[in-house]
């Protein structure tokens, strides 16, 4: 057991250890945070850094978030230009359902509401249909800002006259977009 007691881990102060072990037989330290709270931590979770605070650092950072975050109509600008195409769904691709008929239902959400793209025998004419679909609302929505942000940072007057208006429509099966 290396003596951690009196070192700082982020805003963490080692006091003395204590009697637990965790699985792996590894100690366990009594810690004070630098906002006063006290708790318990392995010795792995603190030389690895797993650890900085008592949990107040998150708090602090979530309340800063919105702050550095720019909100559209409850859509994060930042968000949709980082977005990565995740596979966390049984079908393999994000908005893509296998329903019980072997068929794929593909679906888009923004603002909010969820819109229904269509069923699609084929998985590959799916996700074909998704990725359209996300360049029509994501995509179309980032080009649509970006241009009204231009305009705006040259005109703030004009930005208060000119809000910025990108609405997703449904009309005879295919998704549209109205724009201001």
């Amino acid at each position: 057991m290396i003596d951690l007691t009196g070192k700082k881990f982020g805003r963490l102060t080692v006091q003395y250890p204590i009697k637990r072990r965790d699985k792996r037989g590894c100690v366990y330290w009594h810690c004070i945070c630098e906002c006063g709270r006290e708790t318990d931590l392995s010795e792995n979770d603190l030389r690895h850094g797993n650890y900085q605070s008592c949990g107040c650092l998150r708090k602090a950072l979530q309340k800063e978030l919105p702050k550095q975050l720019t909100m559209v109509d409850g859509t994060c600008i930042e968000m949709l230009e980082s977005r990565k195409y995740r596979r966390d769904n049984k079908s393999g691709f994000r908005g893509v359902y296998q329903m019980k008929n072997q068929k794929y239902r593909v679906s888009i959400g923004f603002k909010g509401k969820r819109y229904y793209v269509g069923t699609y025998k084929d998985y590959d004419e799916a996700v074909r249909a998704r990725l359209a679909a996300e360049e029509t609302v994501f995509s179309g929505f980032l080009r649509e800002y970006q241009s009204w942000k231009e305009k705006a940072d040259d005109d703030p007057g004009w930005a208060q006259s000119h809000p910025l208006v990108y609405e997703v429509e449904k009309i005879n099966g295919s998704l549209t977009v109205r724009t201001s």
